[in-house]
């Protein structure tokens, strides 16, 4: 194993902390290891690891009254509250395959999904319920408990555990199949980290359904022995830090700078016991990094994709290396092909569900394709320098990685977001940016000094640039550009 990732942790923890191949094994660990300690929590109601896996269990026969079989598709609808935690345990325990869906869709998605994937059942907290009426599987209410406990399924290291929904790596929303071996080999990837792994507590802000909330936001928690806070409301979790006092998050990069943000505004106090942020999900400004830091606050960037069970690689060394994403994690093989990451290893995806077509094209003998343009330094430490699918390819057939350019722009500190992207000029079609500044560098300057200000910076860009890459144009941003569900920038949403 890699010693950059063993020595993260004390003899102690390594002790504790080793592989296990399924959902099963993962619970009776942490019951063995943890059983008197808090498990999850909702702030008036605690669950000790011990209660945990015997309210899973009940979960479990619940299913088994309702007919569900080993290898059933089941769903689940339902925000971060302690039902839904014991749900997503509950499902792949008992040998069934999970999905969890985004709060977002609407009845006639929750209806076409759960046709689509074959659901033989439906488990919805109670305000989804008015969305399921048209459900022809089985619907199960989130609250259902039963009075006894239903046994493990038998389920395999490569048996299916779950289906998440994804853009891919080729942009069309698709289910990524993930085995009970790929998911706990993310939870362990999870585990590592620097200042102690145990008794922490963690508030699960991300959804669920999205693969970095679900395995660092919750199963990494629970195989530390530490406390899963649960959280219904991302944005509204955010003003109860300094109640449930964490002492650490999982968020992605616009998360964080409204949590910094208030911060600043309130003082240190506001942050409660919060020593460290793991942010993924999205590019990770340096700038978060000093920001956190002046707080006391150690963030951690990471990359990973659904697609490879959300940890690929992680950094620690942020003082020298603070635009890396780290080093890539224990057993994965990765190699480069023609600019674009490729990895091998048991946390790989078996495939797009449904989607042949799709698999075959990021699939090739055991490697995932990732549709990420990357290198590597002489220290062994990745960066991404863009995405495949987002490049833009000139007339003169250059290629341009959006994402390399950003990078440039992120440097400064008044860029508190940017987009590069295609814009018309005079009638041509150049290179340009939309740049959304961050207000208290640019406050009491008029529109005039902003727009000055963005374009000199651009200038300076463009001045350590080639030709063909340099930016032309210049967009200064009043308003957040739109978003996906995981804090992202929606490229295919500006306009």
């Amino acid at each position: 194993m890699s010693n950059y990732f063993i020595d993260m942790l004390s003899e102690e923890e390594q002790k504790v902390i080793y592989y296990v191949p399924t959902f099963a094994d993962f619970l009776k660990k942490v019951e063995k290891d943890f059983a008197e300690k808090p498990a999850t929590t909702d702030g008036k109601i605690t669950y000790s690891f011990k209660e945990l896996v015997s309210r899973v269990a009940k979960r479990r026969a619940v299913l088994a009254a309702a007919g569900v079989k080993p290898g059933d598709k089941v769903g689940v609808i339902a925000r971060n509250d302690l039902d839904a935690m014991e749900w997503f345990l509950a499902v792949p325990s008992y040998g069934a395959i999970l999905t969890m869906l985004p709060v977002q869709l609407g009845a006639e998605q929750i209806t076409g999904i759960s046709m689509k994937f074959g659901f033989a059942a439906l488990v919805a907290a109670d305000e989804f319920k008015p969305l399921t009426e048209n459900v022809k599987c089985k619907v199960i209410s989130s609250t259902e408990i039963a009075d006894t406990e239903a046994p493990y399924g038998d389920v395999k290291k490569e048996s299916v555990a779950a289906i998440y929904f994804t853009g891919g790596t080729t942009g069309a929303p698709k289910g990524v199949i993930l085995t009970h071996g790929a998911l706990m080999r993310g939870a362990l990837n999870g585990c590592y980290q620097p200042g102690g792994v145990f008794d922490h507590r963690v508030m699960v802000i991300l959804p669920m359904s999205h693969i970095f909330g679900s395995v660092m936001g919750f199963l990494s928690v629970l195989f530390t022995g530490s406390t899963v806070i649960a959280c219904t409301d991302m944005r509204a979790a955010v003003g109860q830090i300094p109640v449930l006092k964490p002492t650490f998050l999982v968020l992605v990069p616009g998360l964080v700078e409204v949590i910094l943000g208030l911060a600043k505004l309130k003082g240190k106090g506001f942050l409660g016991d919060l020593k460290k942020m793991i942010v993924g999900a999205a590019p990770v400004p340096p700038r978060l990094i000093k920001d956190a830091a002046e707080f006391g606050i150690k963030l951690y960037p990471g990359y990973g994709l659904t697609e490879g069970a959300n940890l690929t690689s992680a950094n620690i060394d942020i003082e020298n290396k603070p635009e890396s994403m780290g080093k890539i994690y224990p057993e994965q093989e990765v190699k480069v092909v023609d600019g674009e990451l490729w990895i091998k290893g048991d946390n790989v995806m078996v495939g797009y569900a449904g989607n042949p077509e799709e698999t075959a094209k990021v699939m090739e003998d055991g490697w995932l394709k990732t549709g990420d343009l990357v290198r590597f330094d002489e220290d062994g430490f990745l960066y991404i320098t863009g995405r495949i699918k987002n490049l833009i390819i000139l007339s003169n057939g250059e290629n341009v990685s959006p994402e390399e350019l950003e990078e440039y722009f992120y440097k400064d500190a008044r860029v508190k977001d940017c987009l590069i992207r295609e814009m018309q000029l005079g009638g041509n079609t150049v290179i340009g940016v939309e740049i959304l500044p961050l207000e208290p560098t640019v406050a009491g300057k008029s529109d005039e000094e902003i727009q000055k200000a963005m374009e000199d910076l651009t200038a300076s860009v463009n001045a350590g640039l080639p030709s063909y890459m340099q930016v032309a144009k210049v967009v200064v941003r009043k308003e957040d550009f739109p978003r996906t569900g995981a804090m992202k920038i929606d490229r295919n949403k500006v306009k």
